[in-house]
């Protein structure tokens, strides 16, 4: 049943609709990008994060999964008869100057190309003058002066500057990270839906050190812009209660799981899950009880994940997809509650465990450039809590 779910849960992010045609609106005679690298010497430390970043890396020529998954879904349209396009270049490689060419399929992506290469770069950002809201997705316009725009004045620049709210308020991110539907407007990813408060305050949060060498303030944004990747943030989404109420005649293992985040847990990207794992053990470390023995689905209740259906059949491709499957993700703020009967002969500690990753292992089994590609991130269990409870 497991592997019939994950299907879907990973492809959502490759490939939508070949009806879906989406890109940027960069003005006739604007100022063309400049290279991230040349922000560098300014602001080495916002570089530095930026370039250790997945928007630094988001480009298919640079991220292993992605670049994975592309492949599956051209290989998915082979199949068919049809002939694959790029439709994440909206938002993988947003300053390649052909991305209208690259989401209608009639241009390829090219690793040659410095537009496609460098991913979200810092231009890209900075030069955003408004969101555009679209059904199936949004995108943004881009200045003409290139100007560099940012949540607050700047005293001293070498290049036009500008303010604008979008920085300040997070909306600036809601060009990519809004929603995005399918041709049979299936919400694949609605974080607009399930968000809320500004996404600056935990994923930009502020670093010691200046944002640039001309500046005199003490702190800037991190442009690490760290998420589903970064332990440390998967440690904050959630906390665990846990109490283990023993008597003479029965125990049972009480877990109580909260979302701390301002949005689903996990995210709305559908190729996430996280999942509970209880245990308990005799004296010789045995495991004489679990919640699941080999896959996690088999206690489903406490799987957080979704998933799509089409055509009666769960599993298809999420540009397939006509309706949801399965959402079993926590809400901002939700609890959920768990209870574990457990034997009361021999058992002498119980460990609990959340568990999250960013592709399930039954999907690697069967994308195998997924399993072989060079991200170790790809097969991780990423511990997000861990405890043990001796008696």
């Amino acid at each position: 049943m497991f592997i019939r779910y994950i299907m879907v849960f990973m492809l959502a992010a490759v490939a939508v609709s070949p009806a879906i045609l989406a890109a940027h609106d960069f003005p006739e005679g604007a100022v063309p990008y400049e290279k991230s690298r040349r922000c560098s010497a300014c602001h080495p430390a916002v570089y530095k994060e930026w370039a250790g970043s997945l928007h630094s890396q988001s480009s298919v020529h640079k991220d292993a999964a992605h670049r994975a998954m592309y492949g599956a879904f051209l290989d998915d349209m082979k199949s068919e008869g049809k002939e694959g396009s790029y439709h994440c270049a909206t938002c993988h490689t947003p300053m390649a100057d052909n991305v209208k060419e690259l989401v209608d399929g009639t241009a390829k992506p090219n690793e040659n190309l410095w537009r496609e290469d460098e991913g979200v770069g810092c231009a890209f950002c900075h030069r955003v003058d408004t969101v555009v809201e679209g059904k199936d997705r949004n995108t943004f316009t881009i200045n003409k002066d290139g100007a560099y725009i940012s949540s607050n004045p700047v005293e001293k620049a070498p290049h036009g500057v500008g303010v604008s709210q979008l920085f300040a308020s997070g909306e600036i991110c809601m060009g990519c990270h809004s929603h995005l539907e399918n041709q049979d407007s299936v919400a694949i990813c609605s974080m607009k839906e399930e968000g809320q408060g500004n996404c600056i305050a935990c994923h930009m949060e502020r670093k010691e050190g200046p944002p640039s060498t001309e500046s005199a303030k003490e702190t800037h944004a991190s442009h690490e812009m760290a998420g589903g990747h970064s332990l440390v943030m998967l440690c904050r989404a959630v906390s665990v209660n846990v109490k283990i109420n023993k008597t003479d005649n029965s125990t049972t293992v009480d877990v109580e799981i909260t979302n701390k985040t301002s949005h689903d847990f996990p995210s709305t990207m559908p190729m996430r899950m996280a999942f509970l794992k209880v245990a308990a053990f005799d004296a010789d470390k045995k495991a004489v009880f679990r919640n699941y023995q080999v896959n996690p689905m088999e206690d489903r209740k406490a799987v957080f994940m979704k998933a799509f259906r089409g055509g009666g059949d769960v599993g298809v491709p999420a540009w397939k997809a006509q309706e949801v499957a399965l959402d079993t993700r926590l809400k901002s703020a939700e609890t959920r509650k768990f209870s574990y009967p457990i034997p009361n002969d021999g058992v002498k500690s119980v460990s609990v465990e959340i568990i999250y990753r960013l592709f399930p292992s039954q999907a690697l089994e069967k994308y195998r450039a997924l399993k072989d590609a060079d991200d170790k991130s790809i097969d991780t269990n990423f511990t997000l809590y861990k405890k043990d409870f001796p008696f």
